[in-house]
């Protein structure tokens, strides 16, 4: 995979910024800070909300690191 974003196509970088919405949701939720993880899922183009719930579940079932 390459590491470089700016070659990743626009539905790639949609791609990863879903991801990283989930991810910030889930370490905001561990960390008890206010986050609505539905009113972000709606900010989702609609083609990757499926996508945003399942990285989400991912991240909440990780253990959390010290």
């Amino acid at each position: 995979m390459n590491n470089n974003l700016a070659g990743l196509t626009q539905e790639e970088m949609e791609k990863v910024s879903a991801g990283l919405a989930a991810g910030t949701v889930a370490v905001r939720e561990r960390n008890n800070l206010p986050v609505n993880a539905e009113a972000v899922e709606m900010e989702q183009p609609e083609h990757l909300r499926a996508y945003f719930r399942e990285r989400l579940e991912y991240y909440r079932s990780q253990p959390a690191r010290k």
